[in-house]
């Protein structure tokens, strides 16, 4: 063959040596080599800047510390080189982003006598970087803001995560779907066979279903109406988009259009939203239910058989309310409400509940110690520690038949027994009430035990590990402290411990009412429920009552009686005319007029802007008959203002 080189794709001869073919890539590649000297003086430079500017060897003889003095990331990266360190930098001029790479050169002896440098031009590939990064974020942003509802399904269709809309449209918490026991069988009733079939069957093919309409199973055994969609999102995971047609089968019965369910979906645009306006509904409708009974229970004699059950009905009520109240927590319009409780009543009370979270075939024994002294200690937070502890521990005896004891009692701590607990560093001595959660499970080794708490660490195959973290947290704010027993093959023992306070644990029943009044009071209000409970108990207090179904007819109301009107009961969130701007047209009316403001959401968030500008009191929903009469007692208080 002839010494000539064929003639390459860049239409110039093959370089004949090794030096000359590494002139000839670095002449044609996105990237320059250059070396430098140990006084810092450029002896090599090759390559191409894509931005143009310096070519090939133009820098040979510079002083790099010079040339780099208006690149101070690069200086500091070629000092490090210097210096005997590896050093790298991205950085962009005109547009183009490059990684610049040093290594000390050093000799024989390992001593540097310069540096080594390599830029690559690696434009593209950070602008694919950003491109998935910003992707990823407006896939995320689609997910969290629950416009719909979203799972994800694994191999077999086994459920393996979903945003908050689809667990509340299903029934099915967090702890459910970490369980792994949830898959798109489970989630369909008899009837949907075929659909689903050509579903799957048209993903395969597509990758995509087309949107059709079928039943969800709630947790509950309801039938759920919805429209769902499909698509690949890799190998092994598909995601699936539901629509809730609940409201849209009754709109169809009634011949009322789909539209209002989609703006109304639209509006939920967030998680704390949602969770809030849940929250809120729900207190409307429980100031309804606690109102009806506390009604009932005033009208009735203390010998009547029928106490009992209205009693019944005011002790679920009131655990709803703290369960939305947490529920408010969660969405960033709630706060902590400390007070003195008796744990073995509270885990008492809470034993059906912790019994409907686990399977059934977990064993549930409470073993309650009687006579202990209070904690200090908000209600939802406790019962959140309660249950995460409790699913904890029927996770952890899995499939198999076993047992989850919660047990109370009184323990003093010393120092030396502080340092053993969760997080030593804060736990006070003296005597403590403890919580202790013990299961059959299989247990846990050493290692297992000291991360058990870190966020996201969890020994489940589906789990995120959020829960423990959660209930250290939670142990920390009331200043109290965790100790964990464990060992493979014989079950986990977690003990929380509060510190014990002075005093008595607060009753929930209230005593008997004997206040009364008299006079006009106006009841704006949206709900009617709440409209009509109010209206009753106001009529049992002794005052007359008139009511107006939101802002705008409220003060058009008030505007006829504002003579007349001794208190106004006003809700904060109404259609047409919100509450803030009907207590504002109203004291434009008659500036001294007493306003209770009503909610479904905390004070704080509620009377944002309006305590300063006189209100007289709040009233949370739900609330009891001795809550609506202390209010109205204080708001009927002669006053020089009025």
């Amino acid at each position: 063959m002839s010494d000539d080189r064929v003639a390459s794709s860049q239409g110039g001869a093959e370089p004949p040596d090794a030096a000359e073919r590494l002139r000839f890539i670095l002449e044609r590649a996105p990237l320059r080599l250059f070396a430098v000297d140990q006084d810092g003086i450029f002896v090599l430079n090759e390559g191409v800047n894509p931005a143009g500017g310096t070519k090939p060897g133009a820098l040979v003889g510079i002083n790099a510390l010079a040339a780099y003095r208006n690149f101070p990331e690069g200086l500091a990266a070629l000092e490090a080189a210097r210096s005997g360190r590896d050093a790298s930098v991205r950085y962009e001029r005109d547009g183009i982003t490059y990684d610049l790479h040093l290594v000390p050169r050093r000799n024989a002896s390992g001593g540097v006598i310069g540096v080594l440098g390599m830029a690559v031009v690696v434009t593209e590939r950070v602008a694919a970087e950003r491109a998935r990064e910003r992707s990823e974020q407006h896939f995320r942003s689609v997910v969290d803001t629950n416009m719909m509802c979203i799972a994800f399904f694994g191999p077999g269709g086994r459920l393996t995560d979903a945003n908050a809309a689809f667990r509340e449209l299903s029934g099915y918490t967090e702890a459910d779907i970490q369980s792994g026991l949830l898959d798109a069988a489970r989630l369909t009733p008899p009837g949907h066979e075929a659909a689903d079939q050509r579903a799957r069957e048209e993903t395969a093919a597509r990758g995509v279903c087309t949107p059709y309409e079928k039943e969800l199973l709630h947790k509950d055994g309801r039938r759920i109406p919805v429209l769902v969609g499909g698509a690949v999102v890799e190998a092994g995971l598909s995601i699936a988009f539901l629509l809730d047609l609940t409201e849209r089968r009754k709109a169809e019965l009634a011949r009322e259009s789909l539209q209002g369910q989609l703006l109304q979906i639209q509006k939920l645009d967030s998680l704390g939203l949602l969770a809030g306006g849940v929250a809120h509904d729900f207190n409307n409708l429980l100031t309804a239910i606690i109102g009806s009974a506390s009604t009932a229970l005033l009208a009735l004699p203390e010998e009547n058989p029928i106490r009992h059950d209205l009693d019944n009905i005011m002790l679920a009520a009131r655990r709803a309310a703290t369960l939305t109240r947490q529920l408010l927590a969660y969405a960033g319009k709630g706060h902590f409400e400390v007070r003195t409780l008796d744990v073995s009543r509270h885990v008492g009370e809470l034993s059906h509940l912790l019994e409907t979270t686990i399977p059934k075939k977990v064993q549930l024994r409470l073993e309650l110690a009687q006579g202990l002294p209070p904690i200090a200690a908000d209600v939802g937070q406790l019962q959140q520690v309660l249950t995460n502890l409790v699913i904890n521990g029927a996770e952890a005896i899995g499939q198999d038949n076993g047992i989850v004891s919660v047990k109370t009692g009184v323990q003093d701590i010393d120092a030396d027994y502080a340092r053993e607990l969760f997080p030593a560093e804060s736990v006070a001595q003296g005597r403590h009430v403890f919580v202790e959660v013990v299961d059959s499970g299989s247990g846990m080794d050493t290692h297992t035990v000291a991360r058990i708490f870190d966020p996201f660490f969890s020994t489940k195959f589906t789990g995120r590990g959020l829960g423990l973290a959660a209930v250290l947290g939670i142990v920390r704010v009331h200043k109290g402290a965790i100790k964990v027993y464990s060992a493979l093959g014989k079950g986990t023992t977690i003990k929380v411990l509060f510190p014990a306070v002075d005093g008595s644990a607060q009753i929930a029943s209230p005593p008997a009412l004997d206040f009364r009044g008299e006079g006009l009071v106006l009841v704006v209000d949206d709900d009617r429920g709440v409209r009509e409970v109010a209206t009753r108990l106001l009529q049992f207090f002794g005052f007359s009552v008139i009511q107006a179904e939101n802002g705008r007819l409220g003060v058009e109301a008030f505007a006829r009686h504002s003579a007349q009107v001794k208190v106004v009961l006003l809700d904060m969130t109404m259609p047409e005319m919100g509450g803030d701007e009907a207590f504002r047209a109203m004291r434009r009316i008659r500036p001294n007029v007493p306003v209770i403001l009503t909610s479904g959401y905390n004070e704080l968030e509620a009377t944002h802007g309006l305590v300063s500008k006189g209100l007289t009191g709040f009233l949370q929903k739900p609330f009891a008959p001795r809550d609506l009469a202390e209010k109205l007692a204080s708001a009927c208080k002669p006053s020089d203002d009025r």
